[in-house]
């Protein structure tokens, strides 16, 4: 077994063999900061990548080789068949969408319009960025981004997905709130990048709130289920973590080493505050921290339509009395 992982993470290594050990420095130190090996590996000073040659933006998000490769072939392995096999056992458990309300899941012209601008934009900037910055279009709230395009715009969603992937925005707005509270703008170095990263974030905010307030999206139980609030809000929290940790893991961790790049900070930690967030464990510790996050977030949003609700029905019947 250990040889057959041995050299499962040898063949991880040779994907990418020109990656570090370790990041290399976020602040040019030497003037001769190395942030990648030669294409095979070779640490040669004529094969060697330094860091001043790299186009402006790009240092920041150098992929490196944090943790070992075994380690990177054991997560991959776990994650990604732990999150599929809860997808396939939580999706027929789903609550249907009732179809006399299909017409509720049709986003308003006003985030329509709005999507269409701010995704635009986005796209604008990775694809006029470094070699590699459209990647980025992976990272969580560019992903919403993407969710929410999809819903505006793509022709004949059934309404059970519309309705699977409004559950999932939800908790998912959490990230959008990390992503304000502890910004990384490292790579931002365009006209105008920095404030639209903030409007970005913000607008991804007030979507599920706008949402929830006019009664398109509900964190209940659909009409007629046989689940309670509990067993409802459990099944939909445990779905957002395995749909996050199956794209992440089986997607992003790829493509990342793939391309030498930290695709959502999936090859080595990200800065927080005193590297709470560090050392080999460091994506089991972030994968605990989004899946509180996302607990949170659906919490807040599920008592909080309750509590509304149960008010409005009490002003009602006072109303009718």
């Amino acid at each position: 077994m250990t040889t057959l992982l041995s050299l499962a993470g040898e063949y991880v290594k040779s994907i990418n063999p020109s990656l570090l050990s370790s990041p290399p420095p976020s602040i040019e130190q030497t003037g001769n900061d190395v942030c990648y090996l030669g294409p095979n590996g070779e640490d040669h000073v004529d094969h060697l990548v330094y860091c001043r040659d790299l186009p402006e933006g790009k240092r920041a998000m150098v992929g490196s080789w944090y943790i070992n490769h075994e380690r990177h072939v054991i997560e991959y392995i776990a994650f990604v068949t732990i999150s599929f096999l809860v997808i396939r056992i939580l999706t027929p458990m789903l609550s249907k969408y009732p179809q006399k309300n299909v017409s509720n899941l049709n986003p308003p012209l006003h985030i329509k319009v709005l999507t269409f601008i701010m995704y635009s934009c986005q796209l604008s900037y990775k694809l006029q960025g470094y070699e590699g910055k459209i990647l980025f279009m992976l990272m969580p709230c560019n992903v919403l981004w993407t969710m929410w395009a999809v819903l505006c715009f793509w022709p004949k969603l059934s309404s059970q997905t519309m309705h699977i992937m409004y559950q999932l925005i939800i908790p998912y707005s959490a990230l959008a709130i990390v992503a304000v509270a502890t910004p990384d703008t490292s790579d931002l170095v365009m006209w105008g990048e920095v404030p639209f990263f903030f409007l970005m974030h913000y607008m991804l905010i007030a979507y599920p709130i706008s949402c929830l307030r006019r009664g398109q999206i509900s964190m209940l139980p659909m009409p007629g289920s046989n689940d309670s609030i509990v067993s409802n809000f459990l099944k939909w929290w445990v779905l957002a973590c395995a749909y996050f940790a199956l794209f992440y893991f089986g997607v992003a961790v790829p493509l990342s080493v793939k391309f030498g790049l930290n695709i959502n900070y999936m090859m080595h930690p990200p800065p927080n505050p005193g590297d709470m967030v560090s050392g080999p464990n460091f994506r089991l510790q972030s994968t605990l921290c989004c899946a509180a996050a996302f607990f949170f977030v659906q919490f807040l949003a599920t008592v909080g339509e309750f509590f509304a609700k149960a008010a409005g029905t009490r002003y009602g019947k006072a109303k009718n009395m």
